[in-house]
């Protein structure tokens, strides 16, 4: 291991979570941090990673830097710049994506999950190549969505499951022992950062079907960020029971 090293990038509690446990497995001296760009060093909803790597005396490195260290293990955990793998000497570059592929590459995949109907989520730990989220997969974790669960309560559970992945599968990769499996391309679907305008979704038409609202409703309760608008109120719970929903303003 001594010849090797390890670069977390990304944000929030899981980045934060899947440094603690590097720490805790005496990587220090191995260990890179890559923030993004729009960490101020300072926690607001979720911690900051930047400021988690300064208090801790883990090295900050620049993307720049990154790509000439040819040993580098690469984990991008919601990290907010697509890589451009053919500038980086390393060839060990991984990406934690929240869905599972290959359904849901690019952005917002919790929310459009949710707004879909989809039953299952999960995380997707696969190596990172020229494409948007194409690359060859490592590791799956699938789990139930709770039919009342909000955005925002499934946001929470992808990023546990985030850290279950990287746990379970960074010793076999550092090991250089684990296994791909190529996506397929057919059961793929994609969606561009500006697929959504959350501030026209917010309000809500009730001229579809009852779960097909509730679904959006639900996919819309994501605070501090949004919440659905119905009759000028706020939304921060939608229940389905019944084939009613049952709504609760703020």
């Amino acid at each position: 291991m001594s010849d090797k090293y390890i670069c977390i990038a990304g944000k929030n509690q899981c980045a934060v979570d899947i440094v603690k446990y590097l720490l805790k497995k005496k990587h220090k001296k191995n260990l890179f941090i890559l923030p993004n760009k729009s960490d101020s060093g300072k926690d607001g909803w979720q911690p900051s990673l930047r400021k988690f790597a300064k208090n801790k005396k883990i090295q900050i490195i620049s993307e720049k830097n990154l790509k000439k260290i040819k040993n580098i293990f690469l984990f991008s955990i919601e990290y907010e710049k697509i890589l451009d793998v053919e500038k980086f000497k390393s060839n060990h570059l991984f990406n934690i994506h929240f869905s599972l592929l290959p359904k849901f590459r690019g952005c917002h995949t919790n929310y459009l999950q949710i707004k879909f109907g989809e039953k299952k989520s999960g995380v997707t730990l696969h190596k990172i190549d020229a494409g948007i989220d194409t690359g060859a997969i490592v590791d799956q974790l699938k789990f139930n969505i709770h039919l009342n669960n909000s955005a925002k309560q499934n946001y929470m559970k992808l990023m546990r499951y985030a850290v279950k992945i990287f746990i379970k599968n960074y010793s076999l990769i550092l090991k250089e022992k684990y296994k791909l499996k190529k996506q397929n391309s057919n059961k793929s679907t994609y969606f561009t950062r500006k697929y959504v305008n959350y501030q026209k979704e917010k309000f809500i038409n009730f001229k579809k079907p009852s779960l097909k609202i509730h679904n959006k409703i639900r996919a819309l309760i994501f605070p501090p960020f949004q919440l659905p608008i119905v009759n000028k109120k706020k939304i921060n719970k939608s229940i389905f029971f019944n084939k009613k929903i049952i709504l609760t303003k703020s």
